[in-house]
């Protein structure tokens, strides 16, 4: 009998929840914005998507051997924002009013854990794996029955669209970051490789090995650069790589069950009422809350550019923002989300509704701008619409950062 399973990159996925809405508090100024976003994804997964098994895995607190081999590793990340921070243990009581145990190993990434669990998992044909992340080692696990899900995009990610976001198979993933690198994690990769570079070599040769072994078919400055940079490149081959042999002591995957489960129990509505999500309460319950501002804003999709124009009025009169910025590929926007401060959030789909001309305007304007996250917010759209025409305009701009 088929069975979906979710396996959830736990601060991976968490970071994109906090930076996805706008920041709201208790009434004793305890941020609670992902808490409640995480209890409408858990809500709306049980109701909609009904997976049969739901796994969150957790990084160990402490280095693993890739800060060994390569101090550096993932030295480039930022500490977790104070806000998110403060969150972390009432996520955990969160989860755990569901019944949900997250899974962890000390020395051990989450990266690592959920191989190991795909590789146990993805034998049975009747298992559907999902893996819920948006970090990019995570693709070379993706099979025939393994896939990486986008749940904010409701966008599944096979075989195909694989190929369509790095130019090589799922298996040549680790091959691929590389020559590349990846920012995220600090992997250096091979200086002045672009994807295309590498999309080239993996294409002809297959795999950095390979691409090694036949190093004197390949043309002069190619050729140089990855003689100059070979002890790097694997180097960034061994930190890309994935631990296949995480031992989970008394796993069974019975104990993730979560379709067939009550979802809302006693101890679930109890939490939701000491955290004031009304919303989220059974109508029958909601009686014993003490009158409060409903915490959940309704999200609109911008359609058009005349809805486009009605927003951008209303955030003339307002005379302030808050913005988030959702991206895949460097150089590009996918989504932007507004917040003015009334009872909606607005998102807008940039493949769907053209947006450059706003942001010009809104970034020339007096509106004060803020964020959690600015700063990145501010690059993707430095790289979405002119890299010279923001750099002419940075002394200009207003922001706020909180």
């Amino acid at each position: 009998m088929k069975q979906k399973i979710y396996i959830i990159d736990w601060h991976n996925f968490i970071y994109r929840l906090f930076y996805a809405v706008p920041p709201f508090s208790l009434r004793d100024w305890t941020p609670i914005n992902t808490v409640f976003w995480l209890a409408k994804v858990v809500i709306s997964w049980y109701e909609q998507d009904k997976p049969d098994k739901l796994i969150f895995v957790l990084d160990s607190k402490w280095d693993n051997y890739r800060h060994d081999i390569y101090p550096e590793y993932k030295a480039t990340r930022d500490r977790m924002p104070s806000d998110l921070k403060l969150q972390e243990w009432l996520i955990g009581e969160l989860l755990d009013s569901f019944n949900i145990s997250p899974l962890s190993k000390i020395w051990f990434e989450a990266d690592d854990i959920i191989w190991t669990l795909v590789q146990k998992l993805r034998t049975d044909p009747e298992n559907d794996i999902y893996i819920l992340s948006w970090d990019k080692d995570l693709y070379q696990f993706i099979d025939w029955n393994v896939a990486v899900y986008d749940t904010m995009k409701r966008k599944i990610s096979h075989d195909k669209e694989v190929v369509e976001k790095f130019g090589v198979d799922a298996k040549h993933v680790v091959d691929w970051l590389s020559i590349c690198g990846d920012t995220s994690d600090n992997i250096p990769g091979i200086p002045w490789f672009w994807p295309k570079k590498a999309q080239e070599l993996i294409g002809k040769y297959w795999s950095l090995e390979d691409i090694y072994e036949n190093i004197e078919d390949i043309s002069w400055k190619t050729k140089d650069t990855l003689i100059e940079f070979k002890e790097q490149a694997f180097l960034s081959k061994r930190l890309a790589s994935i631990d296949t042999n995480v031992e989970l002591e008394n796993f069974e995957i019975g104990n993730f069950e979560f379709k067939n489960k009550v979802l809302l129990t006693d101890k679930t509505v109890e939490l939701f009422k000491r955290f004031e999500f009304k919303s989220l309460v059974p109508v029958h319950l909601q009686d014993e809350i003490k009158n409060f501002e409903k915490l959940w804003k309704k999200i609109i999709d911008i359609q058009s550019e005349n809805e486009l124009k009605n927003l951008e009025d209303k955030i003339r009169n307002t005379k302030k923002i808050w913005i988030s910025t959702i991206w895949e590929k460097q150089f590009e926007l996918d989504f932007i989300t507004l917040y003015i401060w009334d009872n909606e959030i607005y998102q807008v789909n940039t493949k769907k509704v053209y947006i450059k001309d706003f942001l010009k305007r809104l970034l020339e304007s007096d509106v004060l701008i803020s964020g959690f996250d600015l700063k990145e917010d501010i690059k993707r759209i430095w790289w979405y619409i002119d890299w010279t025409w923001i750099r002419e305009k940075v002394s200009e701009w207003q922001v706020s950062l909180f």
